[in-house]
Parts: structure tokens; C-alpha cells; sequence
């Protein structure tokens, strides 16, 4: 089975060197240092690394922690997927 989270918001926090990205897991959970695909329809496919995971309170409702030079390509409704 693979990992897959649809982007609900994104934010970022100061002091903190990643976009924080919040949105509905489905599948396996992630693990930080996983190689992603982040696919946003109308773009092609990047590639980007989990550098750390928050789960929250809601069933299947993750945050991981990507690369600021990913801002530009994840907004709400992208999909964000373990690389294969």
C-alpha cells in the first residue's frame, strides 16, 4: 500500500526552516527522510524529502515538514506521495 496526503493549508513558523504542510493521510504513515513525489495539477511532478512529521488529534490528519523551496508548488488540494 503506498502514502498519500492531500494538502488541506500550508504555513511556516519562524525559526523553523521547513514549510509545514497539513493535510488527510491515507495509506501507510510516513517516515521521516522519505522521498516524495509532490504532484499539483497543470505542473510536473518534484521531488522533496520528509524532514519531520506532527500527527494531530484528528484521525488522519498529519503534518510534515518540507523544504521552503517547495512553497511555491504545494497549495491545498496537491497530493503529496511516497515516492515509489
Amino acid at each position: 500500500m503506498s502514502s498519500q496526503l492531500t494538502v488541506e493549508r500550508t504555513f511556516k513558523l519562524t525559526g523553523r526552516p521547513w514549510l509545514l504542510v497539513t493535510g488527510r493521510l491515507d495509506g501507510e504513515p510516513l517516515n521521516i527522510g522519505d522521498q516524495l513525489t509532490i504532484a499539483d495539477p497543470g505542473q510536473p511532478p518534484v521531488g522533496g524529502v520528509v524532514r519531520s512529521i506532527e500527527l494531530h488529534s484528528a484521525p488522519g490528519t498529519t503534518t510534515i515538514a518540507v523544504d521552503l523551496e517547495l512553497d511555491d508548488r504545494i497549495r491545498p488540494g496537491t497530493v503529496v506521495s511516497r515516492a515509489e
